[in-house]
């Protein structure tokens, strides 16, 4: 009589190339999670950075009409102050304060905020926006 203990060469073969398949899809799996998980990250910064730059508008005392960007001195006080949490290749912040107008009838002492920032993720220009209302 024969002993048949152990596997034969055919079953290690195909326990391998099995094991090695879904090892394959499980690490493509987790590299696609962690690129979304970074893609997240900068979008909320972004978010969150375009936020501040909104409420900072709302709370500020003199509200003039006309575009700002990341020139003006306004704008680059803000961003030392929120440094650590900008994105790492965020471009440009862009600040448009406009009379408020629907149906062609402008509203006096309102005014429309668009906030708008550019960032970098994964090679790919992105853009967060963010209108909100002023009453002057």
């Amino acid at each position: 009589m024969k002993n048949n203990a152990g596997f034969s060469l055919l079953e290690v073969i195909i326990t391998i190339s099995l094991a090695g398949a879904v090892l394959a899809v499980m690490s493509r799996t987790i590299k696609t999670g962690l690129e979304v998980h970074t893609f997240l990250a900068d979008k909320n910064a972004a978010v969150n950075w375009t936020e501040s730059v909104l409420e900072a508008y709302k709370n500020r005392e003199l509200i003039s009409e006309g575009v700002e960007d990341s020139s003006s001195e306004f704008i680059r006080n803000l961003e030392m102050l929120e440094n650590e949490s900008l994105p790492r290749d965020y471009e440009m912040t862009r600040v448009e304060v406009i009379p408020y107008e629907k149906d062609g009838i402008k509203y006096d002492g309102l005014y429309k905020l668009k906030v708008e920032v550019d960032f970098k993720c994964r090679n790919k220009e992105h853009q967060n926006e963010v209108f909100s209302l002023l009453q002057k």
